[in-house]
């Protein structure tokens, strides 16, 4: 009885629930709390996942990468460093180093100047990141800007004028704009693969939306059963809607953003070998202006050569022609200087004296020989070298001889003037030009010299030889202008040239020539050279210069001729003209 009981309660108790769940206002109240509880679980998480996915789609465009390479004729880079300047305040472009350009051709094997032309523009291309190159060449009045491609390819030129060997601003800027205008259409050397394909989707995902299958039909009164089915059936999609969404709402890929370099350009370019080239993002040389000729000097290191330049110093040289030469010679007695001695009054020129000077040059010949036997050694000691020079003029003419009365008298006296030469030399090269072919150098050089004025002895005249064997030290420099034209000057200190000195002495002639004048004798001189030279046709060329000596001998003493019984003075200058060819090895 008791059982029976009990059962009739539970089913008592379960058709009540059943008839109050049935009811329209009871399954109204279920749907609406579970419509509120999915709209507050699958709002929040839509909006972050389609503001993330828009982010990676559209990523900032990094701006072309370039290198400014030297300009062709621009000596000091005034050009080249307005149009670095002018592409770096524009801000459109990242200008890379030249200095790290070079460093990077180099490894590729290539040497000297071509390091910093267009050259090996192709292969440094890729390890740069570079879209582009900027080049010129300089002409008299104006400059062709030149853009190129990171195959070397030309892309555009434009021709600007030059005042005081520099373009305007306006025109700078200009060129720095069209430079950004060709190089965003030229492909770059960096660009991505086909084959690679971004991580984050390319479109944006629309959010999953739960069912609500309630909103479209509401039950109508009176039918229970179909409201029981639904009930049964909508709690489905409610409970696998937050399951759906919670994969996407973990904002994970957020930290990406914070790296400098963006994920395209990552993926294009990928991790770099351990024994690659640096790291391009940041470069802190690409932000100082560098000048060419000091790169070139930073390369240096073999004797002032320009780094491994191919155009490097011949091994020897030698010189042919002849020699044109005027000669001066004076002697005074009892005075510094032969102009002292002619102010006098004519009562108190007493004494013999001679002058000397040529009514018409004398011809002779010169020869020459350079050696540089460790010119193509890479190192310091590749600028030693010899020099040995020969020269031999003939002299025919009239000499005015003066006695202690102040009668004069002319001669016809036949003499040779022999200059010999044998110097040790330094030489310190450099390079000049466009691309830094032209090889010019300064040194210096030290050496014995010999000069030897032989007068013809029959000539019966007291007009003394002279003969000269001294050391000398000078210096030397030559600046090429063309390959055809180089500026070349030089000069020479000689040290105690004192006459009466020689390799033969006849029977004491020497010692006649301080003798007849006193009894000691000191003595100076100087030698200054200024010419031009250059190459016409292979190893030949030719040499013209314009050569200036001078010697005082100032004596003491009481000497052998009348009038000389307190010392003296004599004079003695050359002019020369030497003109030559030359051939080198």
């Amino acid at each position: 009885m008791m059982n029976t009981q009990h059962a009739m309660v539970r089913w008592g108790l379960v058709l009540f629930v059943a008839l109050t769940l049935a009811s329209p206002e009871a399954l109204a109240q279920v749907v609406k709390k579970r419509r509120s509880a999915s709209a507050q679980v699958a709002a929040p998480k839509a909006k972050p996942r389609v503001v993330k996915t828009r982010k990676a789609v559209a990523p900032k465009e990094e701006p072309p990468r370039v290198v400014v390479l030297t300009v062709e004729g621009d000596l000091r880079g005034k050009v080249r460093t307005q149009l670095e300047s002018a592409l770096r305040r524009g801000k459109q472009t990242k200008v890379a180093s030249l200095k790290q350009y070079a460093t990077l051709a180099k490894k590729d094997g290539l040497k000297g100047n071509v390091l910093f032309t267009d050259g090996p523009l192709a292969s440094v291309a890729p390890k740069m990141k570079l879209a582009g190159a900027v080049t010129g060449t300089m002409g008299p009045s104006s400059v062709t800007v030149r853009v190129l491609d990171a195959s070397g390819v030309v892309l555009g030129e434009q021709e600007l004028k030059l005042t005081r060997g520099k373009v305007s601003p306006s025109d700078a800027k200009a060129v720095s704009l069209r430079v950004v205008d060709l190089l965003k259409g030229a492909p770059r050397a960096f660009e991505a693969p086909s084959n690679i394909t971004p991580s984050e989707p390319l479109a944006p995902v629309e959010p999953v939306t739960p069912p609500v299958p309630v909103a479209e039909a509401p039950p109508k009164p009176g039918r229970t059963e179909p409201a029981v089915e639904r009930l049964v059936e909508t709690p489905k999609p409610l409970e696998t809607a937050p399951v759906a969404e919670r994969p996407v709402e973990t904002p994970k890929p957020l930290p990406e953003k914070t790296p400098r370099v963006s994920e395209p350009e990552q993926l294009a370019v990928g991790p770099q070998p351990k024994d690659g080239p640096p790291a391009m993002d940041e470069d802190p040389e690409s932000h100082t202006t560098t000048d060419p000729f000091l790169e070139v000097a930073l390369d240096t290191g073999s004797g002032g050569t320009v780094g491994e330049e191919p155009v490097r110093p011949p091994l020897a040289r030698l010189t042919l022609g002849g020699t044109t030469t005027w000669r001066k010679y004076c002697t005074r007695p009892g005075v510094k200087s032969c102009g002292e001695f002619d102010k006098k009054a004519d009562a108190e020129k007493v004494g013999d004296r001679s002058d000397f000077e040529s009514s018409a040059p004398y011809l002779g010949i010169a020869a020459e020989l350079e050696l540089l036997p460790l010119a193509r050694h890479p190192s310091a000691l590749r600028g030693l070298g010899l020099t040995v020079g020969y020269r031999r003029g003939y002299a025919s003419t009239d000499v005015t001889l003066f006695n202690e009365s102040g009668q004069s008298g002319t001669r016809e006296v036949v003499a040779t003037d022999s200059v010999f030469t044998a110097q040790a030399m330094y030489r310190y090269f450099f390079g000049l030009g466009s691309s830094r072919q032209l090889l010019g150098y300064a040194g210096v050089k030290a050496g014995m010299l010999t000069r030897s004025f032989n007068v013809d002895a029959p000539a019966d005249s007291p007009l003394s030889s002279t003969h000269r064997l001294f050391p000398a030290v000078g210096l030397e420099v030559s600046v090429p202008l063309l390959r055809q034209v180089r500026l070349e000057a030089a000069g020479q200190f000689f040290i105690g040239p004192k006459p009466g000195q020689g390799f033969d002495d006849d029977g004491g002639a020497l010692n006649l020539e301080v003798s007849d004048y006193g009894t000691s004798v000191s003595s100076f001189g100087w030698e200054a050279e200024l010419g031009v030279a250059g190459e016409v046709w292979g190893p030949f060329g030719y040499q013209v210069r314009f050569e200036l000596s001078q010697f005082k001998d100032t004596f003491s003493g009481a000497g052998t001729r009348t009038g000389w019984n307190n010392g003296g003075v004599a004079e003695d200058t050359y002019s020369s003209i030497h003109w030559s060819l030359t051939a080198s090895y």
